[in-house]
């Protein structure tokens, strides 16, 4: 029934310096410059302060006095990616990893129905790596990954094959790829401030506004990405 997995850790930079160290559970902690730069990543105990990213990092600590800012530790974080993704792989080979914190399963030809992987990878990674991940499953990458990302964190959102529209049309259009904040603003300023007013509309009123991205945009927002999963053999 579902085809794909989207896998998405919750806070991954934050988090793994929880897991690493315990004194860190609990406590609002974010990764970024210390001085001047933006905060990369920010638990979910400081996003309770309004601390997000990529906020300034002076602006962060303005909003949370206490925040526990570290200057991150890249090397741990991608060891912590490959063991979160050396799970994945214990159910398909068919994994692609976008970035080190979330990727994509197909779990077409798995043994176990998705939503049980979903449960199974949550857990594993839960209490050997003392992390949480969200999970988005659905028949492909779009929608797969936007339910990932919708209910964070600890989250499994499932959208069932033939119902892809349905969930994408009350959302907000910046949830289209390639959809940024200028993009955003110019569909909303036209009235196309939701994804299921872009799939209903006439193509040559996107094409104003888009141009020939209008066309792609559409495709996106009525559900349809053909998109296969890309497999990668597991990092060493």
């Amino acid at each position: 029934m579902f085809s794909q997995l989207h896998l998405d850790a919750d806070a991954f930079f934050a988090s793994v310096e929880q897991a690493a160290d315990p004194r860190l559970r609990g406590k609002p902690v974010a990764v970024g410059g210390a001085k001047r730069g933006i905060i990369a990543s920010a638990s979910y105990e400081a996003r309770r302060y309004g601390v997000f990213t990529p906020m300034p990092t002076a602006q962060a600590r303005r909003l949370c006095p206490h925040l526990v800012l570290l200057p991150g530790d890249y090397e741990r974080y991608e060891q912590f990616s490959r063991w979160m993704f050396s799970y994945a792989y214990d159910f398909t080979p068919l994994v692609e990893v976008t970035s080190v914190d979330e990727g994509y399963l197909d779990v077409t030809g798995c043994r176990l129905p998705a939503p049980r992987i979903a449960d199974t990878l949550r857990r594993a990674v839960g209490d050997a790596l003392k992390i949480s991940i969200s999970q988005g499953i659905g028949g492909n990458k779009l929608v797969s990954q936007i339910a990932s990302k919708l209910r964070k964190p600890r989250a499994c959102v499932q959208v069932f094959p033939g119902s892809e529209a349905a969930f994408l049309r009350p959302l907000a259009v910046r949830w289209l790829p390639g959809v940024g904040p200028g993009t955003a603003r110019r569909l909303e300023a036209a009235g196309f401030a939701r994804i299921g007013l872009v799939a209903e509309s006439p193509l040559d009123h996107l094409a104003l506004l888009l141009g020939h991205q209008a066309e792609a945009l559409r495709v996106l927002a009525r559900g349809i990405d053909p998109r296969p999963v890309v497999p990668q053999p597991p990092a060493a």
